[in-house]
């Protein structure tokens, strides 16, 4: 640098120091001539009387006072005693409201998935209106469920091992069943928490095939239709082709009125009804119907209910340290876990149900969405799987649960993995039982509702 430079900087910081100090001598200046306007006067006599007044000796004679008050007391019937309560009781004090504490990031359902489809509401075509429907019916056009109501997940804080309460959505309980007034016993496969029937008695024994006309008369119907005849063992059949040349005395006529793609309509549920009772006429027959008062309005509410308890469990064995593992590796321990290969591409741990059906209980897919077959699984890696658990369709939960964890952790060993959830995060002891309890309160929610989980007409209404 120059001597002109090092001039510059020079003359540069003197300026700069020179206004700094003006600056100082200018702010304490100002600061005296304001102290100087508010100086404490040296006389007051208002506050000289204040503090005269504050100095003298203050006391209260209380005897003096409680004397009053009982002679008060005498004259109007009142005790001072009585008044203390009275503004005790005005006076409690509340309890101190705490603020909840945040819970932990575990806490959350992102092991649940929600499978109840929701439908958007979507308008009708005009249709007559049945018996049981109420006659004072608006004239505006009538519509399929909207979305579900808002409702509140439970909430558990299990940092220090106690147990919150929990906050539980309403969950209406079942409504009683109505009994025939004949005294038929409707099959095990027909529940009155799902199903719109009607009971037909016979004046005659009708074959299977006259019943099943009603069938192919109906068109147009979003839900399942099933009907049954009561045979002379006293024993309900499905009424399909091979039951056509059979002869009945009885039968019933049922209507599925939600499943997974949501609510019937209010068209299927009137050409329902009309073809029922069109069957009922043809050959003779009594009806008695077994419904809600309003079966339209009943088919709503069972679907908003699916929808809070259509759940799945899912968490996933994701590749270690060791990288994927093979197909031929993964085939034996699933194998040697009691699993079998499906048609649809996913291993699944079945039992026998009550009448001899097969029943899955949960399910392990390819995390790669993938599905699984012999000659993907001798000639391919895995990087992670998936076990799933669809929780109404399962009636033993525990034994589920327990069993698909226990074949997990094996997993997880066996083929050096790590057990995530569907955010990647390791699950425990500790959220493997908050999933269990999870499960538990969706079970007690179908039973309180009168649907047994796992049972047939569980299987329909989840399907």
């Amino acid at each position: 640098m120059t001597d002109l430079h090092w001039a510059l900087i020079a003359l540069g910081a003197v300026i700069i120091g020179a206004v700094l100090i003006f600056n100082w001598w200018q702010e304490r200046k100002l600061k005296k001539e304001t102290s100087s306007r508010f100086d404490e006067p040296r006389y007051d006599a208002l506050m000289e009387e204040d503090q005269a007044v504050r100095n003298e000796e203050f006391q209260i004679n209380t005897s003096a006072i409680l004397k009053e008050e009982v002679e008060h007391a005498d004259e109007d019937g009142w005790h001072p005693a009585d008044q203390h309560e009275q503004d005790h009781a005005h006076y409690e004090i509340e309890p101190e409201y705490v603020v909840p504490q945040e819970t932990d990031a575990t806490d959350d359902a992102s092991h649940l998935t929600t499978r109840y489809e929701e439908q958007d509401a979507q308008p009708l075509e005009e249709v007559s209106i049945p018996p049981w429907q109420d006659d004072a019916v608006e004239d505006a056009p009538v519509y399929a469920a909207e979305t579900a109501p808002d409702y509140e997940p439970e909430y558990t804080n299990h940092a220090d091992g106690n147990v919150e309460p929990e906050y539980t959505a309403p969950v209406s309980a079942a409504p009683a069943p109505i009994i025939p007034q004949g005294g038929v016993t409707l099959p095990r496969e027909i529940s009155q928490q799902i199903d719109f029937s009607a009971i037909l008695y016979l004046a005659k024994p009708a074959t299977g095939r006259a019943l099943r006309e009603f069938l192919l008369s109906i068109t147009d119907i979003d839900k399942p239709v099933y009907a049954y005849g009561l045979g002379g063992d006293n024993h309900w059949y499905l009424l399909t082709r091979e039951q056509e040349s059979a002869s009945f005395n009885s039968a019933v006529c049922s209507l599925q009125l939600a499943d997974r793609s949501g609510a019937v309509s209010t068209g299927a549920l009137s050409r329902f009804h009309m073809a029922v009772e069109e069957l009922a006429q043809s050959l003779g027959a009594e009806i008695e119907w077994l419904h809600a008062d309003n079966p339209l309005q009943y088919s709503t509410e069972l679907d908003q209910f699916c929808i809070e308890v259509d759940q799945m469990v899912g968490f996933h064995l994701t590749q270690g340290g060791s990288g994927p593992f093979t197909g031929t590796k993964f085939r034996g321990l699933a194998e040697a876990g009691g699993l079998t290969l499906g048609a649809d591409g996913g291993y699944h741990y079945e039992v026998e149900g009550d009448a001899g059906e097969r029943q899955v209980l949960f399910s392990v897919v390819n995390h790669d969405n993938h599905p699984f077959s012999p000659e993907m699984l001798r000639s391919s890696v895995i990087r992670g799987l998936t076990f799933q658990l669809d929780i109404p369709r399962v009636k033993s939960y525990a034994e589920a649960y327990n069993h698909m964890v226990l074949l997990a952790r094996q997993m997880e060993h066996s083929l050096g993995a790590h057990l995530v959830d569907d955010k990647q995060r390791e699950l425990g002891d500790v959220q493997i039982d908050k999933i269990r309890q999870q499960i538990k309160l969706i079970h007690d929610k179908m039973q309180t509702r009168g649907i047994a989980p796992g049972e047939p007409y569980a299987l329909r209404l989840f399907s």
